[in-house]
Protein backbone atom coordinates (compact mmCIF):
# COMPACT_ATOMS: atom_id res chain seq x y z
CA UNK A 1 0.00 0.00 0.00
CA UNK A 2 2.85 2.37 0.81
CA UNK A 3 4.46 1.65 -2.56
CA UNK A 4 1.21 2.34 -4.39
CA UNK A 5 0.67 5.57 -2.46
CA UNK A 6 4.20 6.73 -3.24
CA UNK A 7 3.43 6.54 -6.96
CA UNK A 8 0.43 8.89 -6.71
CA UNK A 9 1.07 12.60 -7.18
CA UNK A 10 -0.86 14.98 -4.84
CA UNK A 11 -2.33 16.89 -7.80
CA UNK A 12 -3.70 13.78 -9.54
CA UNK A 13 -7.48 14.01 -10.25
CA UNK A 14 -9.72 12.05 -7.84
CA UNK A 15 -10.80 9.48 -10.43
CA UNK A 16 -7.20 8.73 -11.40
CA UNK A 17 -6.15 8.54 -7.76
CA UNK A 18 -8.88 6.03 -7.00
CA UNK A 19 -7.96 3.95 -10.04
CA UNK A 20 -4.34 3.83 -8.89
CA UNK A 21 -5.34 2.97 -5.32
CA UNK A 22 -7.88 0.19 -5.81
CA UNK A 23 -7.38 -2.88 -3.60
CA UNK A 24 -9.40 -6.09 -3.69
CA UNK A 25 -9.81 -8.67 -0.94
CA UNK A 26 -11.17 -12.02 -2.10
CA UNK A 27 -13.24 -13.75 0.57
CA UNK A 28 -15.62 -12.17 3.09
CA UNK A 29 -14.99 -14.42 6.05
CA UNK A 30 -13.55 -13.00 9.26
CA UNK A 31 -10.05 -12.64 7.76
CA UNK A 32 -11.29 -10.83 4.66
CA UNK A 33 -13.53 -8.48 6.63
CA UNK A 34 -10.87 -7.64 9.20
CA UNK A 35 -8.23 -7.03 6.55
CA UNK A 36 -10.43 -4.92 4.26
CA UNK A 37 -11.61 -2.61 7.07
CA UNK A 38 -8.07 -2.14 8.35
CA UNK A 39 -6.82 -1.39 4.82
CA UNK A 40 -9.62 1.13 4.31
CA UNK A 41 -8.84 2.90 7.60
CA UNK A 42 -5.10 3.08 6.87
CA UNK A 43 -5.65 4.31 3.31
CA UNK A 44 -8.12 7.00 4.33
CA UNK A 45 -5.66 8.22 6.95
CA UNK A 46 -2.89 8.23 4.32
CA UNK A 47 -5.04 10.34 1.99
CA UNK A 48 -5.32 13.03 4.69
CA UNK A 49 -1.62 12.93 5.57
CA UNK A 50 -0.58 13.15 1.92
CA UNK A 51 -3.31 15.62 0.87
CA UNK A 52 -4.51 13.36 -1.94
CA UNK A 53 -7.72 14.07 -3.85
CA UNK A 54 -10.70 11.71 -3.75
CA UNK A 55 -10.67 8.47 -1.78
CA UNK A 56 -9.26 4.95 -2.10
CA UNK A 57 -11.30 2.01 -3.32
CA UNK A 58 -11.40 -1.23 -1.34
CA UNK A 59 -13.52 -4.17 -2.51
CA UNK A 60 -14.48 -7.41 -0.81
CA UNK A 61 -15.50 -10.17 -3.20
CA UNK A 62 -17.44 -13.17 -1.90
CA UNK A 63 -18.79 -16.21 -3.77
CA UNK A 64 -21.49 -16.82 -1.16
CA UNK A 65 -24.65 -14.82 -0.60
CA UNK A 66 -23.47 -13.05 2.58
CA UNK A 67 -20.40 -11.93 4.49
CA UNK A 68 -19.20 -13.84 7.56
CA UNK A 69 -21.01 -17.03 6.49
CA UNK A 70 -19.96 -18.88 9.64
CA UNK A 71 -21.21 -16.25 12.10
CA UNK A 72 -24.62 -15.25 13.38
CA UNK A 73 -26.78 -12.39 12.15
CA UNK A 74 -26.36 -10.37 15.35
CA UNK A 75 -22.68 -9.62 14.77
CA UNK A 76 -23.08 -9.47 10.98
CA UNK A 77 -25.28 -6.37 11.25
CA UNK A 78 -22.53 -4.43 13.02
CA UNK A 79 -19.93 -5.58 10.51
CA UNK A 80 -22.09 -4.57 7.54
CA UNK A 81 -22.58 -1.13 9.10
CA UNK A 82 -18.81 -0.72 9.58
CA UNK A 83 -18.16 -1.70 5.95
CA UNK A 84 -20.66 0.92 4.77
CA UNK A 85 -19.10 3.63 6.97
CA UNK A 86 -15.64 2.87 5.58
CA UNK A 87 -16.96 2.79 1.99
CA UNK A 88 -15.76 -0.77 1.48
CA UNK A 89 -17.56 -2.24 -1.52
CA UNK A 90 -19.06 -5.67 -0.85
CA UNK A 91 -19.73 -7.91 -3.84
CA UNK A 92 -21.55 -11.12 -2.90
CA UNK A 93 -22.54 -13.96 -5.23
CA UNK A 94 -19.47 -12.92 -7.20
CA UNK A 95 -16.75 -15.19 -8.55
CA UNK A 96 -13.17 -14.18 -9.30
CA UNK A 97 -12.29 -15.30 -12.82
CA UNK A 98 -8.76 -13.99 -13.27
CA UNK A 99 -6.06 -12.14 -11.34
CA UNK A 100 -3.05 -10.49 -12.97
CA UNK A 101 -0.32 -8.27 -11.59
CA UNK A 102 -2.38 -5.13 -12.16
CA UNK A 103 -5.98 -6.27 -12.62
CA UNK A 104 -8.78 -8.49 -11.38
CA UNK A 105 -11.73 -9.89 -13.34
CA UNK A 106 -14.88 -11.00 -11.53
CA UNK A 107 -18.20 -12.43 -12.65
CA UNK A 108 -21.68 -11.64 -11.31
CA UNK A 109 -24.96 -12.80 -12.87
CA UNK A 110 -23.05 -14.02 -15.91
CA UNK A 111 -21.45 -10.63 -16.61
CA UNK A 112 -17.69 -10.19 -16.24
CA UNK A 113 -16.01 -6.99 -15.07
CA UNK A 114 -12.30 -6.20 -15.15
CA UNK A 115 -10.83 -3.56 -12.84
CA UNK A 116 -7.35 -2.18 -12.36
CA UNK A 117 -5.89 -3.06 -8.96
CA UNK A 118 -2.85 -1.99 -6.99
CA UNK A 119 -2.99 -5.33 -5.17
CA UNK A 120 -5.24 -8.35 -4.63
CA UNK A 121 -5.29 -10.23 -1.33
CA UNK A 122 -6.65 -13.79 -1.34
CA UNK A 123 -8.52 -14.58 1.88
CA UNK A 124 -11.11 -16.97 0.51
CA UNK A 125 -11.42 -20.67 0.00
CA UNK A 126 -9.91 -23.44 2.07
CA UNK A 127 -8.37 -26.52 0.53
CA UNK A 128 -7.61 -29.66 2.46
CA UNK A 129 -3.93 -30.43 3.01
CA UNK A 130 -2.75 -32.95 0.36
CA UNK A 131 -1.63 -35.28 3.16
CA UNK A 132 -5.22 -35.50 4.42
CA UNK A 133 -6.58 -35.82 0.87
CA UNK A 134 -4.45 -38.93 0.35
CA UNK A 135 -5.33 -40.67 3.62
CA UNK A 136 -7.42 -43.80 3.11
CA UNK A 137 -9.91 -43.13 5.91
CA UNK A 138 -13.64 -42.43 5.97
CA UNK A 139 -14.45 -38.82 5.00
CA UNK A 140 -17.37 -36.53 4.30
CA UNK A 141 -18.22 -35.33 0.79
CA UNK A 142 -16.16 -32.21 1.60
CA UNK A 143 -13.08 -34.29 2.38
CA UNK A 144 -13.23 -33.92 6.16
CA UNK A 145 -12.15 -36.90 8.25
CA UNK A 146 -15.09 -38.50 10.05
CA UNK A 147 -14.21 -38.98 13.72
CA UNK A 148 -15.79 -40.70 16.69
CA UNK A 149 -17.20 -38.61 19.58
CA UNK A 150 -13.80 -39.21 21.23
CA UNK A 151 -12.11 -37.59 18.17
CA UNK A 152 -10.55 -40.93 17.20
CA UNK A 153 -10.39 -41.96 13.55
CA UNK A 154 -12.75 -45.02 13.35
CA UNK A 155 -10.35 -47.26 11.46
CA UNK A 156 -7.36 -46.38 13.66
CA UNK A 157 -8.09 -46.01 17.38
CA UNK A 158 -4.60 -44.71 18.05
CA UNK A 159 -5.08 -41.80 15.62
CA UNK A 160 -6.91 -38.61 16.60
CA UNK A 161 -8.05 -35.81 14.26
CA UNK A 162 -9.28 -32.34 15.15
CA UNK A 163 -9.73 -28.84 13.80
CA UNK A 164 -10.67 -28.02 10.23
CA UNK A 165 -9.63 -31.44 8.88
CA UNK A 166 -12.19 -33.30 11.00
CA UNK A 167 -15.98 -33.47 11.11
CA UNK A 168 -17.27 -33.60 14.68
CA UNK A 169 -21.05 -33.99 14.87
CA UNK A 170 -21.67 -32.79 18.43
CA UNK A 171 -20.74 -29.14 17.90
CA UNK A 172 -22.68 -25.97 17.19
CA UNK A 173 -22.84 -25.63 13.37
CA UNK A 174 -21.32 -22.12 13.34
CA UNK A 175 -18.13 -23.50 14.94
CA UNK A 176 -17.14 -25.58 11.92
CA UNK A 177 -13.72 -24.72 10.55
CA UNK A 178 -12.89 -22.16 13.24
CA UNK A 179 -9.91 -21.87 15.56
CA UNK A 180 -12.40 -21.71 18.42
CA UNK A 181 -13.56 -25.26 17.74
CA UNK A 182 -9.99 -26.51 17.33
CA UNK A 183 -9.06 -24.96 20.67
CA UNK A 184 -11.91 -26.73 22.47
CA UNK A 185 -11.19 -30.01 20.71
CA UNK A 186 -7.50 -29.79 21.64
CA UNK A 187 -8.35 -30.06 25.34
CA UNK A 188 -10.47 -33.15 24.74
CA UNK A 189 -7.80 -34.77 22.56
CA UNK A 190 -5.10 -34.12 25.18
CA UNK A 191 -7.19 -35.78 27.90
CA UNK A 192 -8.14 -38.69 25.65
CA UNK A 193 -4.56 -39.38 24.56
CA UNK A 194 -3.57 -39.64 28.23
CA UNK A 195 -6.53 -41.95 28.87
CA UNK A 196 -5.71 -44.06 25.80
CA UNK A 197 -2.10 -44.56 26.92
CA UNK A 198 -3.11 -45.45 30.47
CA UNK A 199 -5.98 -47.70 29.38
CA UNK A 200 -8.70 -45.52 30.94
CA UNK A 201 -12.09 -44.65 29.49
CA UNK A 202 -12.05 -41.96 26.82
CA UNK A 203 -14.42 -38.98 27.16
CA UNK A 204 -16.74 -37.13 24.79
CA UNK A 205 -17.88 -33.53 24.84
CA UNK A 206 -20.40 -31.12 23.32
CA UNK A 207 -18.83 -27.94 21.95
CA UNK A 208 -20.75 -24.66 22.20
CA UNK A 209 -20.16 -21.23 20.73
CA UNK A 210 -17.99 -19.28 23.19
CA UNK A 211 -18.44 -15.96 21.39
CA UNK A 212 -17.15 -14.14 18.34
CA UNK A 213 -14.92 -11.11 17.87
CA UNK A 214 -14.13 -9.29 14.64
CA UNK A 215 -11.68 -6.39 14.32
CA UNK A 216 -13.16 -3.52 12.30
CA UNK A 217 -10.53 -1.09 11.08
CA UNK A 218 -7.84 0.37 13.30
CA UNK A 219 -10.03 1.55 16.19
CA UNK A 220 -13.20 -0.56 16.41
CA UNK A 221 -14.43 -4.14 16.62
CA UNK A 222 -17.63 -6.15 16.93
CA UNK A 223 -18.04 -8.75 19.66
CA UNK A 224 -20.68 -11.42 20.31
CA UNK A 225 -20.71 -12.80 23.85
CA UNK A 226 -23.54 -14.64 25.58
CA UNK A 227 -25.83 -14.09 22.62
CA UNK A 228 -25.41 -10.31 22.83
CA UNK A 229 -23.52 -8.31 20.20
CA UNK A 230 -21.97 -4.86 20.53
CA UNK A 231 -19.47 -2.79 18.56
CA UNK A 232 -17.17 0.20 18.80
CA UNK A 233 -13.99 1.10 20.66
CA UNK A 234 -15.11 -0.74 23.81
CA UNK A 235 -15.64 -3.87 21.73
CA UNK A 236 -12.07 -3.51 20.46
CA UNK A 237 -10.77 -3.62 24.03
CA UNK A 238 -13.01 -6.60 24.76
CA UNK A 239 -11.61 -8.36 21.69
CA UNK A 240 -8.06 -7.89 22.96
CA UNK A 241 -9.08 -9.30 26.33
CA UNK A 242 -10.75 -12.31 24.70
CA UNK A 243 -7.77 -12.89 22.45
CA UNK A 244 -5.31 -12.74 25.33
CA UNK A 245 -7.37 -15.13 27.44
CA UNK A 246 -7.25 -17.73 24.64
CA UNK A 247 -3.44 -17.77 24.40
CA UNK A 248 -2.01 -21.12 25.50
CA UNK A 249 0.23 -20.14 28.45
CA UNK A 250 0.63 -17.36 31.02
CA UNK A 251 3.96 -16.54 29.39
CA UNK A 252 2.20 -15.79 26.10
CA UNK A 253 -0.55 -13.79 27.82
CA UNK A 254 1.87 -11.63 29.78
CA UNK A 255 4.12 -11.01 26.79
CA UNK A 256 1.27 -10.08 24.42
CA UNK A 257 -0.56 -8.08 27.09
CA UNK A 258 2.57 -6.10 27.94
CA UNK A 259 3.25 -5.47 24.26
CA UNK A 260 -0.23 -4.06 23.75
CA UNK A 261 -0.10 -2.01 26.96
CA UNK A 262 3.31 -0.39 26.42
CA UNK A 263 3.54 -0.28 22.63
CA UNK A 264 -0.10 0.29 21.75
CA UNK A 265 -2.31 -1.59 19.31
CA UNK A 266 -2.77 0.94 16.51
CA UNK A 267 -0.88 0.05 13.31
CA UNK A 268 1.68 2.45 11.92
CA UNK A 269 0.37 5.08 9.46
CA UNK A 270 1.18 4.59 5.78
CA UNK A 271 3.94 7.16 5.60
CA UNK A 272 6.14 7.64 2.49
CA UNK A 273 8.82 4.97 2.15
CA UNK A 274 11.60 7.46 2.82
CA UNK A 275 10.34 8.31 6.32
CA UNK A 276 8.98 4.95 7.50
CA UNK A 277 10.11 4.19 11.03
Amino acid sequence: MVDALDHVAPDLPPQDTQRALTFAVVGAGASGVELSTKMADLLRDAFKRRALHGEPRVLVIEMGDKILPGMGGEIREYVEEALRELHVEVHTLTRVVRVTEKSLTFEHNGAQTEIETAAVVWAGGVRMNPLVENLEVEKTNRGLILVKPTLQVPSHDNVFALGDIAFYKDATPTLAGTGQLALQEAGLVARNIKAFISGDELKTEHFEELGEAVSLGTEKAAVLVGGKAFAGTLARQARFALYTSRLPTWHHRLRVGASWFFEGTAPRPLLPLGIQR
